[in-house]
């Protein structure tokens, strides 16, 4: 279930469209373009609105992680209320017009966002259950192309400094040869913003064709990658071509790593601290004075 303390709910909405029925594209339409009268309707009413169903009315509410419309529309007057601005330069693409204030405001605001809303559909058992088969893993086999090569990449350096024995490549072949070689004690963690890349899907098909633990870190709904996860980790974020949706997603990623890597450092608080401050004092070495 969604936090609600947080939720930018017309992002959320955005961020699921491609997964959207006929129905639930006529239902976020709607939504998105009119979503201070919600407030006031009950499902009849915007079911006539939006040309739907009542019923459909409740599965997109349930859809988007809600018990059922009242929830849905308790949390629309929530953010009308705390005047949650959903205006579209947010998320427009930065042009050549733009002012060094404006692109400064335009990335930090979409940063921020992604950050808030990731954190709203975080579930922490899923968390605890990842952190958990983490720490009883083997080796832990990380796949990521493209942008989500260099947050698997991040990821790497953290479970290193912990003693986690990782591998990681940046070649797909090499990938592939990894993944052909993992056992059912070592887990595979996929990260791809989509959900649909195919090379990270074929790794982590073939690692779990192997018998290994698999994890996902993919944006919200149902994608490829998700579907052939034992765990899925969710973020949200807007990514439409070179919009900045783009370039926060990779933050989203990154706070799911940051959340992970803090858990892992709980529950092995007795030990992990002594290897951070080995690795620590060998990297300050090489510093310049």
């Amino acid at each position: 279930m969604l936090r609600r303390d947080s939720i930018d709910i017309i992002k959320v909405i955005e961020s699921l469209e491609s997964t959207f029925s006929l129905n639930e594209k006529k239902l976020s339409d709607y939504v998105i373009n009119n979503y201070h009268a919600i407030c006031d309707m009950t499902a009849q009413q915007l079911a006539e609105e939006s040309k739907t169903s009542p019923a459909a009315i409740v599965r997109f509410s349930k859809k988007l992680g809600f018990r059922g419309f009242k929830e849905f529309r308790i949390e629309i007057a929530k953010s009308t209320k705390s005047d949650i601005s959903y205006e579209k330069q947010i998320y427009e693409q930065i042009t050549a017009n733009d002012s060094t204030e404006t692109i400064v405001s335009k990335v930090a605001n979409a940063h921020v966002s992604a950050v808030k809303n990731t954190r709203s559909i975080i579930k922490p058992e899923i968390i605890d259950e990842a952190v958990d088969d983490i720490l009883n893993a083997e080796t832990i086999h990380l796949f990521g192309v493209g942008s989500s090569y260099v947050v698997a990449l991040d990821f790497q350096f953290k479970l290193v400094r912990i003693d986690v024995k990782t591998s990681l490549y940046s070649d797909y072949h090499l990938q592939l040869v990894s993944a052909s070689y993992i056992h059912e004690n070592d887990i595979a963690i996929a990260i791809s913003n989509s959900g649909k890349t195919k090379e990270t899907y074929n790794n982590l098909k073939l690692a779990k064709e192997r018998g290994a633990k698999t994890i996902s870190i993919t944006h919200m709904g149902k994608n490829p990658i998700a579907d052939i996860s034992d765990i899925n980790i969710n973020t949200v974020d807007i990514e439409q071509g070179f919009r900045i949706g783009a370039i926060s997603s990779r933050i989203s990623q990154l706070t799911v790593i940051d959340i992970i890597f803090m858990n892992l450092i709980k529950k092995k608080y007795d030990q992990i601290p002594k290897h951070i401050i080995e690795t620590g004092s060998i990297i300050s070495g090489l510093k310049l004075k």
